[in-house]
């Protein structure tokens, strides 16, 4: 049995063939939200781009970089993935809310990761389809004013260099 990388965390583990499978294999269409997310998981697992990216809405001008998405996929060794939650995307559905965990090693550092995220799914032309998605815990901090080097006038508006006033 070759288990599923959706399904490696689950107490009943299930076959990759009896899982993600046939979507992977373009055998099959997701028939909700929840399926389609186990398997863009897998996908990641399997290192297969060209299907996070056939499954994914991108807005005009936006583009998917499969080669940066390859290298975080090969640096990562998968463990499983837990689905938190969902709202809607039955197959009755044209949305749908996945919020889950996907677990990983960064093959690097050896550290043990999350990824918690909150994903929006949506029909396009009758398959579902990963829209957007909020990550959760902390985000990189972005700087809202130029950085100030060390030669540059201080800030304070002493005139002198900041290497030596308040750098200093």
């Amino acid at each position: 049995m070759s288990v599923c990388p959706c399904r490696a965390l689950d107490a009943q583990p299930k076959d990759l063939k009896d899982c993600c499978g046939p979507i992977l294999d373009r055998k099959t269409q997701a028939p909700t939200a929840e399926s389609l997310m186990r398997a863009r998981y897998s996908a990641y697992a399997q290192k297969n781009m060209a299907f996070i990216d056939e499954t994914q809405i991108m807005l005009e001008g936006e583009t998917f970089n499969q080669e940066d998405a390859l290298k975080w996929a090969e640096g990562s060794e998968w463990k499983g993935m837990h689905v938190v939650s969902t709202k809607k995307g039955t197959a009755a559905d044209n949305t749908g809310i996945v919020e889950f965990e996907a677990h990983y090693q960064d093959k690097a550092s050896g550290k043990a990761l999350v990824h918690k995220e909150t994903a929006l799914f949506e029909k396009a032309d009758g398959k579902w389809k990963f829209k957007d998605g909020n990550i959760a815990g902390a985000q990189p901090i972005k700087r809202l004013e130029p950085k100030v080097g060390r030669n540059d006038p201080c800030a304070c508006g002493s005139g002198k260099k900041s290497k030596k006033c308040c750098a200093a």
